[in-house]
This record gives structure tokens, sequence and C-alpha cells, in this order.
């Protein structure tokens, strides 16, 4: 999905809320696009809803992180790393475009970091 598209897609978005709401709004808000990726590009894990960024990043804990974000409330979740045997703090955000190096996709995700300098999508 490109950019243009995106921008097209909150611009419809919004103008359909407008006329759902009677066409009350006063004035115009610009919505902001998704977050970009910073220059990562991530891996696929198996399961094909996770991915990393780093080789410091099993796919299991990628996982682990998956399941803790759907499961726990909140940006901030604890997520357990079968490879190590412990529990790790990790920070997510919603709105990240994913470009996925396997595939050539660029995904919408969500993207945590925390651990030991640990970086997940899940999507």
């Amino acid at each position: 999905m490109t950019m243009a598209s995106i921008k097209k897609m909150i611009t419809l978005v919004a103008a359909a809320t407008v006329t759902a709401m009677g066409g009350l709004a006063a004035t115009t808000v610009a919505a902001s696009p998704p977050a970009q990726a910073y220059g990562e590009d991530f891996y696929v894990c198996q399961s094909g809803h996770s991915g990393v960024a780093t080789t410091v990043t099993s796919c299991a804990f990628a996982e682990s992180v998956r399941y803790s974000y759907i499961t726990q409330d909140g940006s901030m979740i604890s997520a357990y790393s079968p490879v190590t045997g412990r529990y790790y703090d990790m920070q997510c955000a919603s709105g990240f475009i994913a470009h996925l190096h396997n595939t050539g996709a660029a995904v919408p995700s969500v993207r945590c970091v925390g651990g030991n300098n640990a970086v997940v999508i899940v999507f």
C-alpha cells in the first residue's frame, strides 16, 4: 500500500464520518498517516503474523509478543522468551508500516520494542 493510497483512504473515511454525522463538521482536520519504518526490514516468522528486525530476537519470542499484545491491555506488555526463559517488558505502538524483507510487502502492523534490544512487529 502506497502513502498516497493511505492518505486517500484516511480522507475517504473522514468524509464518510462527516456525512454520517449529518455534515456537522465545522472544520477540516488533516489526519496523519501511520508512522513509517525506521529504516528496518523485518523477516516474517513462520506463523505469518509476526516478524523480527534484529538477530537478537527469535521468532519464538516474536510469537510470544504477539500473544501478549493480543491478550494484555495497553501498549506496555510483558512477554515470555522461550529461548532465555525470562519475561521482558515491551512497548508497542500501532500505526506502523512494516517492510517485509522476505516477501517485499509493506503491511500495517504494531511495532514493539524492549527487552534486550528486541524489535518485533505483529500483524
